[in-house]
């Protein structure tokens, strides 16, 4: 009794994981890798030219197209060169799909909302580091991140080994700045002031301006202060009460910076701030912010000068955008089993409502394996095929349901598959040797495919010498169909013909 237990409690389990396999299995069968498919337009690394260390954004544009469609658990893998490394992050395609990048590769998965749109195009941004490069080389490295384009080349510069030149005297002042990794909300500004620590006339006098996509940071100000001394880091406050000068804020994206001339003499200035990436900046390519300075050095003419200074864009994400299948609307996909993007064309089909009512007349795919039916009024429906092009094997009884909803944001999307005939190739050995006692006991007969092997059988006396392979694609997914032919392996002191499928 409890034998008999444990082996019905082992068939019940055995049961419950076929089943979750066989659910499983068209889920996996049906996703695909992207990379090479054509699903992706264009790629783009921001900086080609890059130090050892230094990081770069690369947008990779994308968007379905005639054989390319997307459905839920489709994957895009960009593999990154061991040169260009991925800093890990993970970003939404909006509601389309997630991406994740690695230091070896960028996945994205896309999810069930594919089904319902249709052009679906993005977009994703990911930054890159320059590495594995050795000291005092220069190495050029070729990538196009595992898809089907053409490569581009990314020249990396490894680390100075010393022995550096004089690099000269410095510009008076000069503005920059970038974005660091795993700040993506963040952008860092710099304004280096007196570099050459020169002796003034007069006040320097500095307005800064942020340009769209961001917001200023007051509370994120510091001034490093270079002189005979050392070096000093100074808080706003600090540099306000230990009277180095003045900071006015002239708006939320807006200062003046006013260093007196007394406490400028001989000194090198560095003000570092952050601006945060206002929502409708995260999409910019660039930060832009412009800078006006007026000073004069002692002995020598005023200067006036101003400029612009630009950040990319280093945020990872992404984006997609498509459009909704019409309410009202069926889509039928025709595709070959087992390959949804070999789509089929010219297959006909009847619509009928649930009570065997016919709608319209007679729909046939377009050269992209489609047909749209609009303006289906809610109620239960199913399809039948009619006719199919003549390398297709379909069933004219087969009935495709579906249901209208009154409630349905969107139109409804029915892929169907069709196989491709098969065939059969049967043949016979016949013997000429007058019965001869030495002849073979099997002999191999090859099954050729368009001139390739594809098949082989042992063919004996046991069958009378009579050979079949069966369930043979007649035609490839073109519809061309395949040329099938036979061949008998060697066999010594004997000659063979092949008639048809028999061989003497």
């Amino acid at each position: 009794m409890y034998l008999k237990r444990i082996t019905s409690i082992f068939s019940i389990i055995m049961i419950f994981i076929f089943t979750i396999g066989q659910s499983l299995m068209p889920i996996i069968a049906n996703a695909q890798e992207l990379n090479t498919a054509g699903l992706v337009d264009s790629f783009k690394i921001g900086k080609t030219d890059l130090q050892s260390g230094e990081v770069t954004k690369v947008t990779i544009n994308f968007s379905e197209k005639n054989g390319v469609r997307l459905k839920p658990g489709d994957t895009l893998t960009l593999t990154l060169p061991p040169e260009l490394k991925g800093l890990d992050t993970t970003f939404n395609l909006d509601d389309y799909g997630t991406c994740t990048v690695t230091a070896g590769t960028v996945v994205c998965t896309f999810n069930d909302k594919v089904n319902n749109y249709q052009n679906i195009k993005g977009y994703l941004n990911f930054k890159v580091q320059a590495t594995n490069v050795g000291k005092d080389q220069k190495k050029e490295v070729e990538t196009n991140f595992g898809t089907n384009l053409d490569k581009q080349t990314v020249i990396i510069t490894g680390p100075n080994g010393g022995g550096g030149t004089d690099p000269g005297e410095k510009p008076f002042f000069y503005k920059t700045g970038d974005m660091l990794s795993g700040k993506d909300n963040e952008v860092r500004w710099f304004l280096n002031i007196n570099l050459n620590k020169e002796y003034l006339s007069r006040d320097i006098v500095v307005t800064d301006s942020l340009q769209e996509g961001q917001t200023l940071n007051k509370d994120s100000f510091y001034i490093t202060i270079d002189n005979y001394t050392g070096r000093s880091s100074l808080s706003l406050q600090e540099f306000v009460t230990k009277r180095y000068g003045t900071i006015t804020f002239n708006s939320d994206n807006s200062f003046k910076v006013v260093i007196y001339k007394d406490k400028a003499h001989a000194t090198a200035f560095t003000i570092g701030y952050t601006t945060t990436i206002a929502e409708s900046g995260k999409k910019q390519e660039y930060f832009k912010n412009d800078y006006k300075i007026d000073y004069q050095i002692l002995y020598k003419d005023p200067v006036s000068d101003s400029g612009s200074y630009q950040v990319e864009n280093m945020t990872a994400g992404g984006g997609a955008e498509g459009n909704k299948v019409p309410k009202g609307t069926l889509r039928i996909v025709k595709h070959i089993e087992g390959n949804e993007e070999k789509v089929i064309p010219n297959v006909s089909f009847k619509l009928y409502k649930e009570s065997g009512e016919q709608v319209g007349d007679v729909y046939t795919t377009d050269g992209q394996g489609m047909i749209e039916i609009t303006n289906l009024q809610p109620g239960k429906y199913y399809v039948q095929e009619v006719s199919a092009p003549n390398y297709i094997d379909f069933d004219p009884q087969a009935k495709v349901d579906f249901e209208v909803k009154s409630g349905d944001v969107n139109g409804i999307k029915l892929p169907i598959s069709n196989k491709v005939k098969t065939t059969s190739v049967t043949g016979t050995k016949t013997w000429n040797d007058n019965n001869a006692k030495d002849r073979p006991s099997t002999i191999k007969v090859d099954l050729l495919q368009n001139g390739k092997v594809v098949d082989t059988k042992e063919v004996t006396a046991t069958t009378n010498w009579k050979y079949t392979f069966e369930n043979l694609q007649a035609y490839d997914a073109n519809g061309v169909a395949y040329k099938y032919e036979v061949k008998e392996q060697p066999v010594d002191g004997y000659q063979t013909e092949v008639k048809g499928y028999d061989i003497t």
